[in-house]
């Protein structure tokens, strides 16, 4: 799978969590952002996500929403209080993740 076919599946995986949660920003993140993919890569998204309240509640309905569209999804849910460049990860995230369009509500 190539970095195109990844992000087509990401969108389709983000029109189904979009109409559930009210997703702020998403990323592709990880090793096919990286270009470093190969035959087994996972396809890892970063969501910041607005009003949940437990993130690793939501963290469970994310990986069972994938499901549906692709088992080698990898969400990576924030709330967006958390999501600020001083956090090392996210800092990694907006520095070499691709920006994944927010479909219209």
């Amino acid at each position: 799978m190539d970095k195109g076919e990844a992000l087509k599946i990401a969108n389709q995986y983000l029109d189904k969590v979009s109409s559930i949660y009210v997703v702020l920003q998403a990323y592709m993140i990880g090793s096919f952002a990286k270009g470093t993919n190969h035959a087994d890569s996972d396809i890892d998204i970063a969501l910041v996500v607005k009003n949940v309240s437990d993130i690793i509640d939501t963290q469970i309905e994310l990986m069972k929403m994938r499901r549906n569209v692709d088992l080698r999804i990898e969400p990576h849910p924030f709330v967006i209080n958390d999501f600020n460049s001083d956090n090392p990860v996210v800092n990694e995230i907006l520095t070499s993740g691709i920006p994944i369009k927010i479909p219209e509500a």
